[in-house]
């Protein structure tokens, strides 16, 4: 659900709580039952998991929030959120020009901040830099579980700044 966002307080869980409590209840394992007025949603007939499938790709992407008890104003807040941010990026990726100034273009400031990212890296970790205790056997052949974790983490980050460089 986008009506909202996250879950932040009492007044949140208080709507989650009563949403559900209207959802799931027993009258919902009867054939035929609708979720809400409108008549796609509804809970489909017991059946193979292929007819279930069927029945949830059948769903509209985004749901009316009707299904939850809210009013239709209720995707307004969500809407205008969405087209700001759809407006904000459009305006940011404009081209700047000014007055006469040489001015850098996104790409140049993004190559350049890139470039000075690229010089703060760590140098790769080195496996043979580590305490002696960190890879030690606990009996011939087996290391320590704590040891084999820091081995598989060290290797990812590498790995991890190798992809990054």
């Amino acid at each position: 659900m986008n009506y909202g966002g996250r879950v932040t307080d009492d007044k949140d869980i208080r709507c989650i709580k009563a949403m559900l409590k209207n959802l799931f209840r027993s009258e919902i394992m009867q054939d035929g039952y609708k979720f809400s007025k409108l008549d796609i949603y509804f809970a489909p007939p017991e059946g193979s998991l292929a007819d279930t499938l069927a029945y949830v790709n059948s769903m509209p992407l985004d749901e009316d929030p009707e299904v939850f008890g809210l009013h239709s104003n209720a995707n307004i807040a969500f809407e205008m959120k969405t087209v700001g941010y759809f407006m904000d990026t459009v305006l940011l990726m404009q081209p700047r020009t000014t007055g006469g100034k040489v001015v850098a273009t996104p790409e140049e400031i993004c190559t350049e901040l890139a470039i000075t990212m690229r010089g703060d890296l760590p140098s790769n970790l080195d496996l043979n830099k580590a305490s002696e205790h960190t890879f030690f056997e606990t009996e011939p052949g087996i290391v320590n579980s704590l040891g084999v974790f820091i081995k598989q983490e060290i290797l990812r980050f590498n790995r991890l700044l190798s992809e990054i460089r």
